[in-house]
């Protein structure tokens, strides 16, 4: 008897371990695009491939059916506590074809959004949990490991919460009510370029801590035995229309004092008049602390190669693949818009096969 218990006890726990993924799908300057679209990326297989502005590094599509295990980047807890490598190793030639790099002007707020696959609604772990975004704030330096994941590394100095209090697939896991946004929904998380920022192509992580204190997850049953890891999905940001070097800066205000009003002149009877007081002086810029350079390469691989260019291109016989395939990954219903694309379920949680 107490070796079924403890085998069913592994089993729930492996169940746990593979279920357990997010990545970013999305980026876009506009959140009602990548919101109120979903469907349009997260159901639409390869046809889908292109309708953000910009994607992380290595994005594989929706229209690949293993794009859960293709595309995740985990970190078990002790792999982080020893400074795992934060990214995956991904083709130099990443951001080419529909693959893009998201292009803004420095302010302006970048959208990005990810699926909870379950954890907000179904075992509710994630509930409470952060992510963050950082980055160097220098061209042509990366964050290497997960030691750089640090407070002074966040691209605005916060964390957010995973759960965004509107994600979440329409059953929890006894097949109520969810009471979210409901299937095909994302969780949409924002972040921008600080002003000032020079032009130039940036290096971001995405940076996914799943994990709390035993005595803080919502079900603490489920939650029993899980030892926790990390998720993370690197990307890259061009940013346009700044000039000078690559240092962020920031505005710091200074005292000022106006100068001393010129001499009355003498040579002429005309009306004597004061010189205009000199504008005060501008603040001079501070540089952004300089973060940890990252020059290891990544652990994990993706190898486009290994798939055929119909999956990743979304040619005619891939779109006729994908509208056909539906493998039950993750649990997000099909689209229930008039004339939505075909719902590949590609990488999303099953209701049935989601077992913790």
């Amino acid at each position: 008897m107490l070796s079924s218990l403890r085998a069913a006890a592994l089993l729930s726990l492996a169940c746990m371990q593979v279920q357990a993924h997010s990545w970013i799908d999305c980026l876009d300057t506009s959140r009602s695009k990548l919101y109120d679209q979903s469907a349009q990326y997260i159901f639409g297989g390869a046809k889908g491939n292109g309708f953000c502005d910009g994607y992380g590094a290595g994005f594989p599509g929706r229209g690949v059916q293993d794009i859960g295990t293709m595309y995740t980047h985990k970190m078990l807890k002790n792999e982080v506590d020893g400074g795992a490598q934060v990214c995956q190793t991904v083709d130099a030639n990443t951001y080419t074809g529909w693959r893009k790099r998201l292009k803004v002007k420095a302010g302006v707020p970048i959208y990005y959004s990810y699926l909870p696959n379950g954890h907000i609604v179904k075992d509710k772990m994630a509930r409470g949990t952060k992510s963050g975004i950082y980055w160097t704030g220098k061209t042509g330096q990366r964050l290497q490991t997960t030691l750089d994941m640090k407070t002074e590394n966040l691209v605005d100095g916060t964390l957010s919460d995973f759960d965004d209090g509107n994600c979440g697939e329409t059953l929890d896991s006894n097949g109520n009510p969810g009471g979210r946004a409901g299937d095909g929904k994302p969780c949409i998380g924002s972040f921008a370029v600080p002003s000032g920022t020079a032009s130039g192509i940036y290096h971001f992580v995405w940076y996914w801590k799943f994990y709390l204190d035993d005595g803080s997850y919502v079900d603490k049953e489920r939650a029993r035995g899980y030892f926790g890891a990390s998720y993370s999905t690197c990307f890259e940001v061009e940013v346009e229309g700044s000039s000078g070097g690559s240092q962020v800066v920031t505005q710091t205000p200074a005292s000022t004092t106006a100068a001393p009003p010129a001499a009355t002149p003498t040579v002429t009877p005309a009306p004597v008049t004061n010189a205009p007081t000199a504008a005060p002086a501008t603040a001079s810029p501070t540089k952004a602390p300089t973060a940890a350079p990252a020059t290891a390469a990544p652990s994990t691989g993706i190898n486009f190669s290994d798939y055929t260019k119909e999956e990743l291109t979304g040619t005619s016989k891939s779109d006729a693949d994908d509208n056909d395939d539906d493998d039950g990954d993750d649990g997000e219903a099909e689209a229930s818009e008039e004339g939505a694309p075909t719902d590949t379920r590609a990488g999303v949680i099953d209701n049935e096969s989601f077992c913790v």
